[in-house]
């Protein structure tokens, strides 16, 4: 082995500049070269270079790819198949953050970080610039050792900015970087490949989420904008003079501190910012055709913008930024964009978010282009706002939702380049309803200034609110048949009055209060109704198609439509989720030629059958990632709407589905940690961003488990596989991490902070635990434990936790959120209604002043996997007790261990009587090992759990016998524990998953096979789930390979069953299936139907959607037949888009119910082969840390 001396590694670090030197020169990469090095040997293991692999590839990510090719598994795989531990060696370090959307260098060495121990880097990252860097501390956090190898850095930045061939070099400029001059072409920014943009590499200082930085706050690059005019030409449209204001605003909220008065114009040269558009800016006209400013790129474009930097822009001034944009919302856009690049928060207002201090702002000199959107129209459904919001409301603003509310709205959307809105519209005594165009007639002239084209929601049609109809005319009177003309005339008036501004029409009709259409022929009405509007559109419009207009397929107006209900070709048909966040309907066949195109509502928050989830945000974004991923695929890209009820505290969601919604490739399946990491920076900073984004991430995961609104205290299992407590341990630890940053961010950011990250986790914490304590105090009575009543407190003092975390809240920032979390959460009913105040059930309280009959004493004993036979109950005459026997001796006997699946076991000795006992626990044999073997028990101590192990070297070859643990209590107890103990072993030959206790259970997320995909953030296992890629060839289903798991099973079963969980998603297409195979052991193979049709409901829902929808999944059961002891293979195949396969478990005489399953079962790896299913390095491994 070689001496590791500096030289050593700059030897290395030349080898991997020699590398890098065979990467083509492109405008949008670094060359950089990379080395996998054997610490123990010191041997090289791969090299790389960037692009050397297809595919827009990194050196990192081709010495990865090369070397799984040579292992014969997958990238993701080297994980378990790496034994040795290596070091990276990397000209430039690697990225955190690629716009492709694909995964960064950083994410793959921190999935390979139990085998890459070290990595060394030629160029850091300057954190004289940028401050933290985010990169290297996500390396550090995850474990992996991070060196600079100094003495060459000039030649690797000269190698890595190479500019091709075919580039024309600007005029150089030089810069200081970190006491050494380098000369860069002043036409890109990027941070270390942290962001590649169009021409070259330059230093990043904004922090942006997805844009091209055009500001920076370090002297020597370019110049400063503090103090700069901004200016904007008079006829310019009013939306962008109002952005420019917020813009100063913005510029005197990051360069004043508390006490500070403004700063006034730089001493030095001059400067100004020009906002403006081709179309009515003469000033951006005159530099545009004088050839300064080059605008073509977004002319026609829409909502699109530009900047650069021109010098001598007008007269007065030496320096000018320009925002050039392609239209009205363009230029705003590139408003806001800088407002954001500065360090203001789109959430400075809804969130509290403080603005970043800046004592300088340089305009970087480049140029920037951004734009098209992905989606045209971007917006949001404020809905059931009682009486969270609509108390806010009234306190704050008065008794109507006027300007002065909305203005603070359509800022919001527009910094969040959203452009739509379906504005507030639920009445809830004591205040009016909401009627937008009603409650100040200001309100739709506002929108229209600001940029905001407004709808009505998908029952209220022709911009009228329903409000205005049910607060003026009798009620039974919203009814086509009997009363046409009235409501005709009402849709005329609706048409009329919006004929000044931007809207986008809804057409059809629902029945009063979002009910389905009263009549008996609901299709012909809707016939009529869409002829009515049309005409009246003609008339106001000059066309029929005069003004966008949607046709919401709704509920059960999706079946109408499926049943020939005809909308004309130029309305754009809005699809809905199943208002829980499944797609129900795309687009199929001659459909996707429609001129009107499609959109999608989609829910955040929902009031309604099976239950509402109003409360807090519920929403697992893996699963919303996915459903919008697939409508843009489908061509759903014409509207989108978010469902958001209150708007607060759906924060998180509302920024992930924007910026989807703006770029749909700005994020990936695999690069949820980024997204939330980013957010972070952009909200709190760098110095908490990565404990922020993983509370994030680590949240986004809890709630995919179920809505907290739907838990329910016998949801969760207690008794078996450790499930409430091991759900209730992972909300704890994410509270205490939330609570340490809360203690840990400075002053400024406590605010947000608590609205943004803590609060959301606390009540999810609050309110699981709470769930577990009222099930195991039912639980508790049942058994009749003296420390039933410590619970019965326990859930008492949680509920009043719950109502002053509230009150916490709404005291924040001086009370300025007061009322908008009032919304009840606890005592839903079987309908799903409502609460109107919270409450909790079922509670129970134990007589600790008496005895237990002497027939079962003092002395408790429970074990782990059933709550005891018949508890609480006792008959002398025939009970066989001291110690339990017949019928109650399975109420005191333990699943049975195996060398394989869970190595511990437990049993409780507990108190029911008045007076103290002590106990000893004797096991039968010595290889059985106990946590306690002897305690004392006073009427109020409490439980005594005893943790059973096995020390298998000493168990004798092939035990398989039922043993047991004597218990004496020392006043009246004798118990005997049971447990089967099972030594049996595979052959040494055999690779993939051993039985568990009489079930099996594979995650189905950790074992993807191509062409299937992993989706590590979708799915209630950490694993995540696995699915087909939506651009998949699917008329060709029988060509699809399966999926294929090796599995051993340890004992013959006469009829082995298989369960398989899929998450829960619906079929899109009414033409076609969503089918899987089955094939066991390479027999027959088996077709199945995803979901089953339930004639009797009238939204076209399938049978037991109601479970699925709360549970999050469809458990689909399968009988095998007989099974013997042995290996065996269980092959799935998915055969439609849409379907997600989370977990497959084999019942082998012992699978019992619980909410999440069974833990993934033991997989083995043989010698000299074996399974000829899932692989070593088939394994996608688990990153907790986001991957």
């Amino acid at each position: 082995m070689a001496s590791r001396t500096a030289e050593y590694h700059r030897d290395l670090m030349r080898r991997a500049l020699n590398l890098a030197r065979q990467s083509p020169p492109k405008p949008t990469n670094f060359r950089v070269g990379a080395i996998l090095v054997r610490l123990e040997d010191d041997s090289v293991a791969a090299e790389g270079f960037t692009l050397e692999c297809p595919g827009n590839t990194h050196a990192e990510e081709c010495c990865l790819l090369k070397l799984a090719e040579r292992h014969f598994t997958t990238e993701e795989g080297l994980a378990r198949v790496m034994d040795a531990h290596h070091a990276l060696y990397t000209t430039v370090e690697p990225c955190s953050k690629r716009l492709s959307g694909k995964v960064p260098c950083v994410e793959r060495v921190l999935r390979q970080k139990s085998w890459i121990k070290e990595v060394y880097v030629g160029v850091e990252e300057p954190q004289t610039f940028v401050g933290e860097n985010l990169g290297r501390r996500m390396l550090v956090d995850g474990g992996v050792h991070v060196h600079h190898v100094p003495g060459l850095e000039d030649e690797i930045l000269a190698v890595a900015t190479a500019v091709p061939a075919e580039t024309v070099p600007l005029p150089l400029v030089a810069f200081k970087l970190q006491k050494r001059v380098v000369v860069v072409v002043v036409v890109v920014v990027v941070v270390s490949r942290r962001l590649v943009l169009r021409q070259l590499q330059f230093v990043l200082f904004a922090i942006v989420m997805f844009e091209q930085p055009v500001v920076a706050f370090e002297p020597g690059q370019g110049f400063n904008l503090v103090g700069a005019d901004i200016l904007i030409d008079k006829d310019e449209a009013q939306g962008i003079q109002i952005a420019a204001q917020n813009l100063t605003s913005d510029f005197a909220r990051v360069t004043t501190t508390p006490g500070d008065k403004p700063k006034g114009t730089n001493a030095g040269p001059k400067s100004c910012i020009i906002i403006g558009t081709l179309a009515r800016s003469p000033t951006v006209a005159k530099l545009h055709r004088e050839k300064r400013i080059d605008a073509s790129p977004i002319s026609g474009k829409w909502e699109s913008w530009m900047t650069t930097c021109v010098a001598n822009p007008k007269e007065g001034y030496e320096n000018g930024l320009v925002i050039v944009g392609s239209d009205m919302r363009g230029a705003i856009y590139g408003t806001y964009s800088l407002s954001e690049q500065i360090g203001v928060s789109p959430w400075h207002w809804w969130a509290d978010v403080p603005s970043k201090h800046r004592r300088s702002i340089y305009a970087l000199p480049v140029t920037t282009v951004n734009g098209e959107p992905s989606v045209k129209y971007r917006g949001i459904f404020i809905n059931d706002e009682s009486p969270g919001m609509d108390s806010w409301a009234q306190e704050k603003f008065g008794p109507k939702f006027d300007t002065h509310l909305y203005r603070h709205v359509f800022e919001l959307l527009l910094r969040l380049k959203a452009n739509f809105m379906w504005p507030a519209m639920w009445r809830g005594y004591p205040y009016p309803g909401r009627s937008f165009f009603v409650d100040d007639p200001k309100n739709q002239a506002l929108a229209d200034t600001y940029g905001i084209v407004i709808g009505t929601s998908h029952h209220e049609p022709m911009q009228r609110a329903m409000n205005e109809w049910s607060t003026t005319q009798p009620e039974g009177t919203w009814n086509w048949d009997s009363n046409r003309e009235k409501v005709t005339q009402y849709f005329e008036e609706g048409a009329a009055r919006a004929r000044p501004y931007q809207s986008y029409l809804t057409l059809g009709m629902r029945g009063e209060g979002d009910s389905p259409v009263n009549g008996r022929d609901p299709q012909k009405i809707l016939k009529e109704v869409l002829a009515t509007q049309r005409s009246i559109i003609r008339k106001n419009y000059g066309r029929e198609d005069g003004v966008t207009q949607l046709m919401a397929l709704y509920n059960e107006v999706q079946k109408y439509y499926d049943n020939g209900l005809e909308v004309p070709d130029d309305v754009t048909l809005l699809f809905a989720d199943d208002n829980f966040g499944s797609i129900r309907r795309l687009p199929n066949g001659d459909e996707r030629r429609r001129s009107g195109g499609f959109g999608y509502y989609y829910h955040f928050q929902y009031t309604g059958f099976p239950r509402c989830y109003r409360w807090i945000n519920s929403n697992t974004l893996g699963k919303a990632w996915h459903q919008l991923q697939l409508a843009y695929a489908r061509g759903v890209d014409r509207i989108w709407i978010f469902n958001v009820g209150d708007l607060k505290p759906i924060e998180v969601p509302m920024s992930f589905a924007f910026d989807l919604a703006w770029n749909i490739n700005s994020i990936s399946s695999s690069s949820f940690g980024h997204y939330f990491r980013n957010l972070a920076v952009r909200e709190f900073g760098t110095k908490h961003a990565v404990n922020i984004g993983q509370a994030w991430y680590d949240f986004d995961r809890l709630i995919a488990l179920r809505k907290q609104d739907h838990l329910e205290p016998d949801t969760l299992m207690l008794l078996k596989h450790h499930e409430a407590d091991t759900v209730v341990g992972r909300w704890r630890k994410l509270e205490q991490d939330a609570r340490k940053i809360l203690d840990q961010i400075d002053d400024g950011h406590k605010a947000a902070c608590f609205q943004l990250v803590l609060h959301p986790i606390r009540a999810s914490y609050l309110c699981t635990l709470l769930r577990v304590t009222q099930y195991k105090n039912r639980l508790f009575a049942k058994q009749r434990r003296n420390t039933t009543n410590v619970l019965f407190h326990r859930c008492l003092e949680l509920l009043d936790e719950d109502y002053a975390l509230m009150e916490e809240y709404h005291n924040i920032s001086g009370g300025k959120w007061n009322h908008l979390l009032r919304q009840p959460h606890y005592g839903y009913g079987p309908t799903g209604g409502q609460p109107y105040r919270n409450m909790i059930d079922g509670l129970c309280y134990v007589q600790t002043k008496e005895d237990s009959n002497p027939s079962v004493g003092h002395m408790g004993i429970a074990v782990e996997g059933n709550e005891g036979s018949r508890p609480g109950h006792v008959n002398e005459d025939s009970d066989r007790t001291h110690p339990s026997r017949k019928w109650l001796e399975p109420g005191v006997t333990l699943p049975s261990m195996t060398p394989y699946g869970p190595q511990t076991r437990y049993f409780e000795v507990y108190h029911r009587g008045t007076q103290a006992f002590s106990w000893v626990a004797k096991p039968q044999y010595g290889w059985m090992r106990l946590s306690q073997t002897s305690g004392n028990l006073r009427p109020r101590d409490d439980d005594a759990r005893v943790v059973v192990t096995v020390d298998w070297p000493s168990v004798p070859t092939d035990f398989d016998a039922k043993v047991y643990i004597e218990v004496i209590g020392s006043r009246d107890g004798y118990e005997k524990v049971h447990v089967t103990v099972r030594n049996a072993r595979v052959p040494k030959s055999f690779t993939g998953f051993v039985e568990t206790s009489g079930h099996l259970a594979i995650d189905a997320g950790d074992w993807a096979q191509a062409p299937y995909v992993r989706l590590p953030a979708l799915g209630r296992p950490l694993a995540g789930s696995v699915t087909l890629p939506n651009d998949g060839d699917f008329g060709r289903a029988d060509e699809l390979p399966f999926l294929r798991y090796s599995v051993y099973v340890l004992t013959e079963r006469e009829n082995a069953g298989l369960e398989l969980d899929f998450n829960m998603t619906l079929e899109t297409d009414p033409r076609s299936r969503m089918e899987y195979d089955v094939r066991w052991d390479g027999g027959e193979t088996r077709r199945y139907r995803l979901t089953d049709d339930d004639a009797g409901n009238e939204r076209g829902l399938p049978r037991d959607w109601q479970r699925a929808v709360m549970d999050c999944v469809w458990r689909k059961r399968h009988d095998l037949g007989f099974t013997r002891r042995g290996e065996h293979t269980i092959e799935i195949r998915l055969r439609k888009v849409n379907m997600i396969l989370e977990k497959v478990v084999m019942d082998l005489g012992d699978l019992q119910y619980t909410y999440l399953g069974p833990p993934q079962a033991s997989y083995v790896e043989g010698r000299g082969g074996g399974g000829g299913g899932v692989g070593a390095g088939d394994r996608l491994k688990v990153q907790l840390d986001m991957s």
